[in-house]
Parts: structure tokens; sequence; C-alpha cells
């Protein structure tokens, strides 16, 4: 297998750079998509006089660096979008790419459970390691060191980031039992008239009626 063939050669046995640069392409155009959809649901107006968002900033950073956050956040929005379509389209990559992390890592500043941004952050360092990241929208397939390294951590770190996340599962009663459904689906059933952009949350109500019962 060429994962362990890697690891036992130093990370010197030639792989085909072109998984990584789909892998870059992928990444990015979906990067693309929720950056532009981030702009929409209230995201353009977070950080307005009288927010939530702009309360809690304050609360937490102080007044000052507030402050610089409200005032680099649209900008950045731009910024970052822009620069995962020419992370897509190959141009300046490595640039790009680098536009990108920092400004998903600005999301870190302000959501509360940023779990895929911390994936985002990690798929996306391990893409700034490699060697080849490839032009435009060529996929090359000359085998190359150029991404041993890179596509080893990718793996490494997607494996466990799932391994860990169902390790937890079936340690959990909670989860096992069916429970962390029911109650999720019951609390749904009693709120979901108050939730802001309800279409985005349905649940039909065959599935709220027999699996939130508590039953």
């Amino acid at each position: 297998m060429w994962f362990f063939d890697s690891i036992t050669s130093g990370f010197q046995h030639p792989t085909d750079p072109g998984r990584l640069q789909l892998f870059r392409i992928v990444f990015a155009t979906v990067l693309t998509l929720r950056f532009a959809l981030s702009f929409g649901h209230g995201g353009w107006d977070r950080f307005t006089t009288d927010s939530l968002s702009t309360h809690l900033a304050e609360h937490r950073f102080g007044t000052t660096r507030a402050r610089i956050l409200i005032r680099a956040y649209r900008p950045a929005l731009i910024i970052r979008t822009v620069a995962a379509v020419t992370l897509a389209a190959g141009l300046q990559p490595r640039l790009s790419l680098a536009l990108v992390l920092t400004g998903a890592a600005m999301e870190l500043l302000y959501l509360k459970s940023p779990n895929a941004v911390r994936f985002t952050l990690l798929t996306g360092t391990c893409l700034l390691l490699a060697g080849d990241l490839g032009h435009g929208l060529h996929i090359e397939h000359q085998p190359s060191t150029a991404n041993t390294w890179a596509q080893c951590l990718l793996v490494l770190i997607t494996a466990d980031i799932y391994w860990n996340s169902a390790w937890q599962k079936l340690r959990s009663p909670q989860f096992r039992s069916g429970l962390y459904l029911a109650q999720w689906i019951h609390v749904y059933d009693q709120v979901k008239d108050l939730l802001p952009h309800r279409r985005q949350h349905a649940v039909p109500g065959f599935v709220r009626h027999h699996t939130g019962n508590l039953t």
C-alpha cells in the first residue's frame, strides 16, 4: 500500500501528483460555495451596530480589538471568496490558499462550534505543504515525490478525525440507544415555528412523530 511504502521510504515513494491537484480543485470549489453562501442568512450583516455578534465580540475581545474585527469582516468575506475561486482555477494557488485559510480562520473568532473550520484549516495546511499544487485546471499524472508528504498527512488527519468521531459515538450510551436523536427531534418539534429560515431546518412530520416522541 502506497501509504506504508511512503512512510518506510521516508516519504520518498513516488505518488500521483494529480490526486492532490484534484483535491485542491474540489476543496476550493466547496469553499467557494460555502463562502458565497455565508453572505446570506445575515452573514453580511453579522456585525451591525446593535447585533448580538457585535456585543459578544466586544465582551470577548474588548472594544478596540472588536472594532478591528468588525472593520475587517466584510472585506475578508470578499477576499476569501475571490481567493477560493482563484484557488479552484489554479491561479497563484499557494497565495490563494494562504488567503483562503486566513479567511476561514477568521470564523474561529465568532462561531460557537467551529469544528468544520478546524477541519478546513487542517486539510488546507496539508495542501499548503504540497510541493506541486498544479496550475490551472490541468491535472498531471507523472509520478513524483512532490506531494507524497502532504498526501500522507491528509490521509492520516482525515482517518483520525473520523475514527475519533466514531469512537466517541460508540462510547456514548445516549447515542447508541437513539436517545440523542429522539431528544433533538423532540426539542426541534417544540421550537420549529420560532426558527428563522425554517426551510433550512425542515424535518418531515412523520419523522418528528415517530422519532421525537421520547418513548
